[in-house]
């Protein structure tokens, strides 16, 4: 046996390995001291930064401040204000609690804090390099406490070689400053870059005012409302119109008890409020502020404290699904084409007219019709007249206003998922029982990804068998795909079905995919009356725009604008 390889670490390795966690990069940096600021109830913040934070981050607060005793505990590590007993950790209200982010900034970089405490006559200034004080004075300074961190990772070159550029890092800083600040909208942020102003955000009455300073009071001005308190969960904020969207998801901006988190199950929830109305690619702008006791969070995840865990997840998930859906279902977000009302014999009922429209005279209201013909119900042509196909994929109409291009794979899949969706309300889906049981050579992954699956596909029409064991076998398939190789029917379920989901399987997203699986598909020949049938179906549908995965189905050609390019006048 060989005794002597195990030995205790140095303090100082130890301080490098926690910074390691704690500390990624000058964004890292910036987030850790903008919370302590926050934490120390600061109304004003002020973060300065020089090669995106690599060479300098300083940040300047006006809060309560430290004496000289508590600076020295302050840089030691697990030394904090915010906790006094375990029963604390229980309950977190402080953005920090564990005592590590300072200490741990100052063992990688060469560091200068100065504070004063409110009401004191006298401040303090410490500095050091890697963790070691050099020098320490009192000295005469404003209330509140400065913190300047230069050259970070001078003493592990290792990570140092890791930072990107400074305009990279600059980025990355300024994402987690406007974070902190759609979560403070009462508190002032500013930051500069080499001495140019980068970010200002003044103290704010409300946080749209606050979302106008950041994202631009246009956009601001047409956020909706979002407002829903059930069970003791209370969700508040400004999401944007499904036509007001960006290409990133740094919009997305979600805060739990007045922190910014990084939360995947959440950002999924904001996405499966939308899916109908956006496509993948696309992200909206959203800012929620998520509210509930504090013994029901567990922020002590990990030590950059990003992530969150909630004692009722589903809980919270489903809140935010319906908060959003709530404020995205009003009737000015989503226009709804009416037709005229019917009486009993069928024929139109004159409505009252918009606002400002002239009213017609009784004899014109009562002239009858010229011709006795039957009634028909007045439908609208949402996509005009079919004129024709492009490349055997995209079907082309047009109205008086507008040329369309759609796209007829995926208008047939949602015109089959709306249609489906009628018919599972009556009971499953039709099956095709397969002649001969068709085994399948399955990894465990994707077994227990099936049996978790097992009561939405049945519902759709397949029947597997096996799943519990090693030998597994599809005896049917629904009707509708009773074309394709059954094998790869399953593995093509298995890629849909294994992305990320909120909650439990559901059956609306299996149907997304045999709806997929089962429509038109690109580059296929279509004679002039399946089109003219399949736009007159989409047109039908209550989602046309969008298949249920998100994609747009339709692309629009405005006719005046062709006109003035043309400078066609008639």
């Amino acid at each position: 046996m060989i005794v002597g390889r195990i030995r205790k670490l140095p303090d100082a390795l130890i301080n490098k390995i926690a910074a390691g966690e704690v500390v990624e990069r000058p964004a890292s940096v910036v987030k850790e001291l903008a919370e302590n600021a926050l934490d120390a109830e600061a109304g004003a913040i002020t973060i300065d930064l020089r090669d995106g934070g690599a060479s300098l981050v300083r940040v300047t607060d006006d809060g309560f401040g430290m004496t000289a005793d508590e600076l020295a505990l302050a840089l030691e590590r697990h030394a904090t204000s915010k906790l006094a007993s375990d029963a604390d950790l229980d309950a977190i209200a402080t953005l920090g609690f564990r005592g590590e982010a300072l200490p741990a900034i100052c063992a990688i970089a060469r560091f200068t804090v100065q504070t004063r405490a409110r009401g004191a006559t006298d401040g303090t200034r410490v500095a050091g390099e890697g963790g070691a004080i050099t020098q320490r004075l009192a000295v005469a300074c404003d209330a509140g406490t400065s913190v300047e961190v230069r050259d970070l990772f001078f003493n592990t070159p290792a990570r140092l070689k890791f930072l990107k550029t400074g305009s990279t890092e600059l980025s990355a800083s300024l994402r987690v400053v406007t974070q902190l600040a759609i979560a403070q909208p009462e508190v002032q942020f500013r930051v500069t870059s080499n001495g140019r102003p980068a970010l200002t955000a003044p103290r704010a009455g409300n946080l749209r005012d606050r979302l106008g300073a950041l994202w631009g009071y246009e956009v601001a001005g047409r956020l909706l409302a979002v407002q829903r308190d059930e069970h003791g969960v209370t969700i508040h904020g400004w999401i944007s119109p499904p036509d007001l969207t960006r290409g990133g998801r740094d919009e997305v901006v979600l805060s739990v008890n007045g922190r910014p988190v990084r939360d995947p199950a959440l950002f999924q929830a904001v996405l499966a409020a939308y899916r109908p109305l956006l496509p993948r690619d696309r992200f909206p702008f959203v800012a929620l502020s998520i509210a509930l006791p504090a013994s029901d969070v567990d922020a002590n995840v990990h030590p950059s404290k990003a992530w969150v865990r909630f004692r009722h997840p589903r809980l919270v998930q489903e809140m935010v699904v319906a908060a959003i859906g709530g404020a995205l279902r009003r009737d000015p977000v989503m226009p709804v084409l009416r037709s005229p009302a019917l009486d009993a014999d069928g024929a139109a009922v004159a409505a009252l007219p918009e606002p400002g429209m002239p009213m017609r005279d009784d004899a014109e209201r009562a002239q009858p019709a010229l011709f006795a013909e039957t009634p028909k119900p007045y439908t609208v042509a949402r996509f005009g007249r079919v004129l024709g196909q492009v490349q055997d994929t995209f079907i082309v109409a047009a109205s008086d206003d507008e040329v369309f291009f759609l796209d007829q794979h995926v208008a047939h899949e949602r015109v089959l998922f709306e249609r489906l969706q009628a018919e599972l309300a009556t009971g499953p889906l039709a099956a095709q029982v397969l002649l001969f049981p068709q085994p399948l050579d399955l990894p465990p992954a994707a077994r227990v990804l099936l049996e978790r699956w097992r009561r939405p596909l049945e519902r759709l029409g397949f029947e597997i068998e096996g799943l519990a064991g090693t030998t597994v076998s599809l005896r049917a398939v629904p009707v509708l795909l009773k074309g394709d190789e059954p094998r790869r029917v399953i593995e093509a379920a298995v890629d849909e079905l294994s992305g990320p989901k909120v909650g439990e399987p559901t059956v609306e997203r299996a149907l997304a995919f045999v709806a997929c699986r089962a429509a038109i598909k690109a580059n296929t020949p279509l004679a002039h009356e399946e089109m003219e049938r399949l736009v007159q179906d989409l047109g039908e549908t209550a989602t046309p725009f969008f298949c249920p995965h998100g994609r747009p189905v339709v692309s629009r050609i405005s006719l005046a604008e062709v006109r003035k390019e043309l400078k066609r006048t008639w």
